[in-house]
């Protein structure tokens, strides 16, 4: 639902005297550069509190590589080096756009033209905090259900490949009958213990986890069917208008927070269009920025395209008439992110009951497949 922020792997020029062997270099270009949401935010923090006290821009990206050993460490120190050399700081991130997002490139860069570095780090830092909350409790609130479906599958492995394999060979010795739910089960034990399916559905899952991304990718450069992959979270029962909010937040404090940092209005569209890789909200703003450009209101040009609530749709309205734009719609992409969790957490709360009683009949299932038959064998002794 929400798009993560990584790093390319192109590597710059460095200073003069500390430059890369050719084997280093090949070395920093193949690793992937993992960087969370929660270090991009550290880094921005500490990046402007330096900045602030007065720090050149390359000593304060010096000391905060020194500081960090990871893979953030590694291309900030990157990009230390080439601004050393006269590069400037918005170039050197735009080479890695994994890590440092359009938005993150184009607030940096504004703040270089107008000479305000400072406070669009402190807009970025507040935009990446805020991304990183709303992820979190997106983790937070499926750490349940899938503990409950992770417990429920290591239970019904150990019955299929431990008990029922047991007793399949003691109940043929003794001549018992097996019962209706033990035959099902014994069923379902051997199709799933055939070697083809041991080996075929690991081999599968693998082959999904490394080329799926890379499969997804090519499905949504058809048009078509790029469309109906966008359109399928939008519409899932419950989860489509969670999956809507969650979007207009990201889309809403983007805008709002470019909006507050000085730049016009249709490049804070541009920006808010960059944080959604859905075609439908692209498309929607799209829209909305053609109109902005043929004079229309903002609220107007929002309303007309379809995607925006009526509420979100007279707030912006309302922050237009009064000149207060960027922080009315900051303030309702905050709201929009609250219901979004709370309808986050009434959905998994709606779903650890099902859960639970899925859980418990299935588990009686188990027993009573395992049971059944001891019974049988005693009556049959």
């Amino acid at each position: 639902m929400l798009e993560s922020l990584h790093v390319s792997e192109n590597i710059g020029p460095v200073a003069a005297g500390a430059t890369l062997t050719s084997g280093q270099h090949n070395e920093v270009r193949r690793k992937k550069h993992k960087v969370s949401l929660q270090q991009l935010a550290l880094f921005a923090r500490q990046f402007v509190t330096m900045l602030d006290a007065g720090v050149p821009i390359h000593r304060a990206l010096e000391f905060y590589a020194d500081g960090d050993p990871g893979d953030l460490g590694e291309i900030v120190d990157e990009i230390s080096r080439e601004v050393a050399t006269g590069m400037s700081l918005s170039a050197s991130c735009r080479k890695y756009p994994k890590t440092f997002s359009l938005v993150f490139c184009g607030l940096i860069q504004a703040g270089e033209k107008t000479g305000e570095l400072s406070p669009m780090l402190h807009s970025l830092s507040e935009l990446l905090e805020q991304e990183a909350k709303l992820v979190n409790r997106l983790r937070s609130a499926i750490t349940y259900p899938i503990f409950l479906g992770l417990v429920s599958f290591i239970v019904g492995c150990i019955f299929m490949y431990v008990i029922i394999p047991a007793l399949e060979p003691m109940l043929a010795g003794l001549g018992v009958e097996p019962p209706m739910p033990t035959k099902i089960l014994m069923f379902i034990g051997r199709f799933i213990r055939n070697p083809a399916v041991i080996i075929g559905f690991p081999s599968l899952v693998a082959l999904l986890w490394f080329f799926g991304p890379t499969l997804l990718d090519r499905a949504r450069q058809n048009p078509k069917m790029g469309e109906r992959l966008d359109w399928l979270p939008l519409h899932i029962p419950l989860f489509g208008d969670l999956y809507q909010r969650i979007t207009l937040a990201r889309v809403l404090f983007t805008i709002a927070t470019t909006i507050e940092s000085g730049l016009t209005l249709t490049t804070a569209i541009d920006m808010g269009r960059s944080v959604t890789s859905n075609i439908f909200f692209q498309r929607a703003l799209d829209s909305a920025r053609h109109d902005l450009t043929d004079g229309d209101p903002l609220a107007e040009a929002l309303s007309r395209s379809g995607m925006f609530p009526e509420s979100m749709v007279q707030m912006i309205s309302i922050g237009e008439e009064t000149a207060s734009l960027g922080p009315v719609m900051n303030r309702v992409s905050i709201m929009f992110a609250d219901d979004a969790s709370n309808r986050m957490e009434s959905a998994v709360q709606l779903m650890e009951p099902f859960m639970l009683f899925g859980m418990g009949l299935v588990s009686a299932f188990l027993v009573l497949a395992a049971i059944l038959p001891l019974v049988n064998m005693i009556d049959a002794l």
